[in-house]
């Protein structure tokens, strides 16, 4: 194999890194993407890029017609830079992409970060009876039929993936964090907490999506009972469709204690992650998406283990994300919708430094088998098949 065309939306840090690998090692590659996200490593010189439509997720028709757009515009790009030769890496981003390899020859493989139809089982619309969910499913099983091998970052999600294909063609890729780049900083180094006057809070951070399926409602209720404790600092950082919820919220109650920031540069990542005491994971689970969120652990928990974070998590008590935290003791999980555990949680961390210490410590050696070597696993599988 000498050449491999790579097909995501938006491409983040860990396909940087995977793609890298190949790169280095003189392969020739083509990136179909929308967007190139970076914190710490750029992606080589040597990776020609076409640039495609840009992925819109602040509401669902946006998403739906750039990933209907990034379909049509690959679609015409294959027929131009397709040889024999050529093998064809398909990410879930748009999770339609991959339906393109039954249109070519060549070598596909397939990267499953989110399992559909499944996760369109989560929206209000649509049901197992429903002619989207039957149709995903008949292609995606032609697909996975038609691919060379199946990745896929858990263990939950092979589960789920054997549905539709047999086990021997699906390889586990766990994530990673840059341990180098997102690394431990002492408060009073901390350029994040000084700049917004945080010295001498216990932190408790949100950094993410804020999107419909989050409970960000429960983040603000523990600020609101919490209001009282002049010592503890509520940030959430992020933006999507319930951001609306929280400048309400923000502008009905006032809190001192409640901090609202948008998205921070990459290069402001090692820091603002660093800061926090108490980092919570909102896993978007719900009984009603067949299991795809319960199967999956999101990416940014590998960084905020890397950051040394102690980890409140709301999920499933059956999710991959509960089974992590327990095996490595990093912090909670919780399955209630109510805030009343997330305070118990943050009580126990600030008035119980020991225990705070060893979640803080487990953390950090957990994020050590999670590296940046993985990026090689997707490289060593295509290259000897």
């Amino acid at each position: 194999m000498n050449r491999i065309i790579f097909l995501n939306q938006e491409t983040g840090p860990l396909l940087i890194d995977m793609i890298n690998v190949f790169a280095e090692n003189n392969i020739i590659i083509i990136l179909y993407t929308g967007e190139i996200i970076k914190t710490s490593t750029d992606l080589n010189p040597r990776v020609k890029v076409r640039k495609l439509c840009k992925y819109r997720k602040n509401n669902n028709l946006n998403r739906l017609f750039t990933w209907s757009l990034y379909f049509l515009q690959s679609f015409i790009c294959l027929i131009y830079d397709l040889n024999k030769d050529t093998k064809i890496y398909f990410s879930s981003n748009p999770p339609f992409a991959p339906f393109l390899s039954l249109l070519f020859k060549n070598k596909a493989y397939i990267h499953v970060y989110d399992v559909y139809p499944d996760a369109l089982l989560a929206l209000p619309y649509v049901t197992k009876s429903s002619i989207v969910y039957k149709l995903f499913l008949y292609l995606n099983k032609k697909v996975f039929k038609k691919a060379r091998k199946v990745f896929t970052p858990s263990y939950g999600m092979k589960e789920m993936l054997m549905k539709s294909t047999i086990e021997n063609k699906i390889k586990i890729i766990p994530w990673w964090a840059d341990t180098e780049f997102i690394k431990p900083i002492k408060k009073e180094e901390n350029n994040f907490i000084l700049e917004h006057k945080l010295n001498n809070k216990f932190i408790v951070m949100y950094s993410g999506n804020l999107g419909l399926t989050h409970n960000i409602e429960k983040i603000l209720n523990a600020a609101l009972l919490l209001k009282d404790e002049i010592d503890i600092k509520f940030v959430i950082i992020g933006d999507g469709p319930k951001k609306k919820v929280v400048n309400i919220f923000e502008k009905k109650h006032n809190l001192e204690n409640l901090l609202v920031l948008p998205f921070q540069d990459a290069n402001i990542l090692p820091y603002s992650l660093t800061a926090s005491d108490v980092s919570i994971v909102l896993d978007s689970f719900s009984s009603n998406d067949g299991g795809e969120s319960t199967a999956s652990i999101p990416s940014k928990v590998y960084y905020l283990m890397s950051a040394g974070s102690v980890i409140y998590a709301e999920a499933d008590k059956e999710s991959e994300l509960n089974r992590l935290i327990n095996l490595y003791d990093i912090g909670v999980c919780d399955d209630k919708k109510d805030a009343q555990k997330m305070i118990e949680f943050i009580g126990l961390c600030r008035n119980n430094k020991k225990k705070f210490m060893d979640f803080q410590n487990n953390s950090r050696k957990a994020s050590l088998d999670f590296t940046k070597r993985n990026a090689n696993l997707l490289y060593e599988t295509i290259i000897k098949d």
